[in-house]
């Protein structure tokens, strides 16, 4: 399962159910965008250090991007941008999954619904 950066920073937050529904992935991974997106997001060293510390303690992979991913990343957006606001992030996080035929696990899956061949799960943080 490819694990979009939104249920990541839910699980960073402290919520139970996004770190239940990462924990019981028997495979975790993420896009090295996502990685990025991650790093961006931390505010100080310690909370670097706490990423670093909760990806590893997950034994999450994280996925490079290939020129394969590249080129569908880059395809989907010519055609998926003007029509549904998709940006470069998600195209690339939406070809790393669809080519390595993993699903995506996110909370915004509008994000992801033009993509059509992307197997999207729904995460909801509360319910």
């Amino acid at each position: 399962m490819l694990v979009d950066t939104d249920v990541l920073i839910w699980c960073l937050r402290g919520n139970a159910k996004a770190v239940r529904a990462v924990e019981v992935l028997s495979q975790r991974a993420i896009s090295v965008i996502t990685r990025m997106e991650l790093v961006q997001g931390c505010r100080n060293k310690k909370e670097h250090h706490l990423l670093r510390k909760f990806l590893n303690d997950q034994e999450v992979k994280v996925i490079e991007l290939s020129p394969e991913i590249g080129y569908r990343a880059d395809t989907w957006l010519e055609q998926y941008h003007l029509a549904h606001g998709v940006g470069v992030a998600d195209c690339l996080i939406a070809a790393t999954a669809s080519i390595l035929g993993l699903p995506l696990l996110t909370a915004n899956t509008r994000h992801f619904r033009c993509f059509p061949i992307l197997q999207v799960r729904r995460f909801a943080p509360a319910d």
